[in-house]
């Protein structure tokens, strides 16, 4: 059997270490690919840092944290025919593992879903900023066996570095959404779901929200901010985000949103919030800002908007035409099932952490 390392940071209750590693590793089971995982943060660290929390206990708790992840990469990795790094190794410093690994490995992949090499001043706090090295990315690109990328945006980057590079997306369990449907409301809901360190982004819709709150009726439900949104609305909901209840959420959406304010970090974002949406058949709005506008076929499977008016138009237009959102929503499901799935896609990481080239049909 062959046998694969995988590295994260963050603990399975981060979204891109589920989607982006652990839910391959049944796949990889059926196919003779035996993956272990090792996260640096446990899930009450992980928990601790997203709500700012327990800062003295995360001082202490770090440094052994990193002599553990040192004997991992020192006495472990080297025993596997390949590693696979989420990011990664560490959140902070040099890359002083990932010299280590591609030192002392035969076959070391990253894999990356985010433009980790640029400051991203709003959704991030200031001491992880000061404490990282955004650098690191672009020095280690060439010495990894492969830098896999989540799109074209973070693909370019890497290639300019000298990295072998090779573009998955982010993707779902098609099954998983497969039987999700809305249920019962009364009022058409707009929906969106994501961090507190991301709510900067949702700023853009807000305007249009409130434009379109004069003349129709409809409610915005929001899953995963902790603070509440200073909008006039007079339909507004928010859930707190759990694992347990992950798809269970988009059951509570009728059409999902994605705004994105345009810069050069959220321009390496993979349009994830956009394929949970299709896998759940919803239809879909987003800003046209980087892998957006590869899943999104404007008026096909959803809306691209780029103005307060485009907003409006395009969720005025959801909300009115009860086919159109199931029409747009089919052709959603229809396009994950295709292209972003996990069932797609894991024949390509399996050549990419084999080596092993996929044999045509």
């Amino acid at each position: 059997m062959y046998r694969v390392l995988a590295f994260t940071v963050k603990p399975r209750a981060s979204a891109d270490t589920r989607y982006r590693i652990l839910q391959y590793i049944s796949f990889a089971e059926r196919d003779g690919v035996h993956v272990d995982h090792h996260s640096l943060m446990n899930d009450s660290f992980f928990l601790w840092q997203m709500e700012n929390s327990h800062i003295l206990a995360r001082l202490l708790l770090l440094p052994w944290l990193l002599i553990l992840r040192f004997w991992q990469v020192l006495i472990e990795a080297p025993r596997y025919d390949a590693v696979w790094i989420s990011r990664e190794m560490a959140p902070l410093g040099p890359p002083f593992f990932e010299w280590l690994l591609v030192s002392r490995c035969r076959r070391v992949v990253m894999d990356v879903d985010d433009a980790l090499h640029i400051v991203d001043k709003e959704g991030s706090r200031w001491l992880p900023r000061l404490l990282r090295d955004y650098g690191k990315f672009g020095r280690m690109a060439s010495r990894y066996t492969v830098v896999v990328c989540g799109n074209e945006f973070l693909a370019d980057f890497y290639r300019s570095h000298g990295g072998t590079v090779r573009i998955v997306p982010t993707v779902v369990n098609a099954d998983d959404y497969a039987s999700v449907e809305p249920s019962p409301s009364a009022l058409i809901r707009i929906g969106w779901i994501g961090t507190p360190l991301n709510r900067h982004h949702v700023d853009i819709v807000g305007p249009a929200l409130i434009s379109l709150a004069r003349e129709k009726l409809f409610e915005v439900v929001f899953v995963g901010i902790d603070e509440p949104l200073n909008w006039q609305l007079p339909h507004f909901r928010y859930l707190r985000w759990a694992l347990a209840n992950e798809i269970s959420f988009f059951k509570e959406f009728d059409i999902g949103i994605m705004p994105l304010k345009d810069s050069p970090f959220a321009r390496g974002k993979c349009a994830f919030k956009l394929i949970q949406y299709m896998a759940a058949g919803l239809p879909v709005v987003a800003s046209p800002v980087g892998a957006n506008i590869d899943v999104v076929h404007d008026g096909v499977n959803g809306f691209l908007a780029d103005t307060e008016e485009r907003w409006v138009t395009s969720l005025r237009q959801l909300i009115e035409v009860v086919e159109l959102r199931q029409s747009m929503g089919k052709r959603g499901r229809e396009l994950v099932r295709e292209r972003y799935s996990a069932q797609s896609v894991w024949p390509t990481y399996r050549e990419i952490l084999s080596g092993i080239p996929q044999q045509e049909d």
